[in-house]
């Protein structure tokens, strides 16, 4: 009966919190057009529908490269493959685009942080020399300062993420990164921090729905367009980007390939 129960809580959950998140189902409202990259392939639609609504997908049986029984949860969680950074990067290269568009100067990504050595910060600080910011970039909260923004991407349905509701989930993915990164920007950086939390499923933490606000408006402002329709837009795009990547990651290659090192190949044979 628990079992029974839980399946039956985890399709509600997935068919209704997740799916009717602000910004989840924005790829069903959009036009397919190929220039703004919001076409899909009957596969990949076929694939959305399926996560969205949490069906069962026949042709993802067996077992992943990784030895683990494969399903479209597992897919989007595995490491194997290097999936899970594809879609964190391709994210991050969209959000700074849309940056960019809006006008703010300049945006950088993986930008370096300066050495903080001497300063008196936290343990859960990240400290490495080498530590890094996703995206900097300014004139985003005020006209000169630099905000420091990084983005995170997980999977709601997860198994250990299973029994936790979605706002706990947002909140604590935003609280680890502000941990890592809040006090060291401050202090070090003299910039401010947002973390960009984002589940596989469409939805985004408050944080981020306060960054899709501000560049909203300046976008309409800068452009002379429609806030709500610029809103509209950028959440689009952002999902767009998300869904795409997450789709790859579901059927991306898993296995183990064995090469023969280059420097065993005879190039003239080729």
């Amino acid at each position: 009966i628990n079992v029974v129960l839980c399946k039956q809580w985890y399709q509600r959950r997935v068919r209704g919190e997740l799916s009717g998140e602000p910004g989840a189902s924005s790829w069903l409202n959009a036009r397919p057009l190929q220039d703004l990259g919001h076409e899909l392939n009957l596969q990949e639609f076929i694939d959305a529908i399926r996560l969205r609504y949490s069906f069962h997908f026949p042709d993802l049986g067996g077992k992943c490269g990784c030895g683990e029984k494969n399903n479209s949860d597992h897919a989007l969680i595995c490491k194997l493959g290097g999936f899970d950074i594809w879609r964190h990067d391709h994210l991050r290269d969209t959000f700074a685009g849309i940056l960019q568009y809006a006008g703010l100067k300049p945006v950088e990504i993986e930008k370096q942080l300066l050495p903080c050595e001497g300063f008196n910060l936290p343990h859960s600080a990240n400290t490495q020399d080498d530590a890094r910011m996703d995206i900097v970039c300014r004139g985003l909260w005020s006209k000169m300062e630099a905000a420091y923004l990084d983005v995170r991407v997980f999977h709601p349905n997860a198994p250990s993420y299973i029994r936790q509701p979605i706002s706990n989930l947002y909140k604590n993915h935003t609280n680890q990164k502000k941990l890592a990164y809040l006090k060291r920007v401050i202090e070090v950086e003299q910039g401010s921090f947002t973390p960009l939390v984002f589940a596989t499923t469409g939805g985004f933490a408050p944080e981020v729905n306060s960054v899709l606000n501000k560049v909203a408006h300046i976008i309409s402002t800068k452009h002379k367009e429609s806030y709500p329709e610029t809103m509209s837009f950028i959440r689009q795009k952002t999902r767009f980007s998300l869904l795409r990547s997450t789709l790859v990651a579901l059927r991306g290659t898993k296995r183990r390939i064995s090469q023969m090192p280059l420097e065993e190949i005879d190039f003239r044979n080729v």
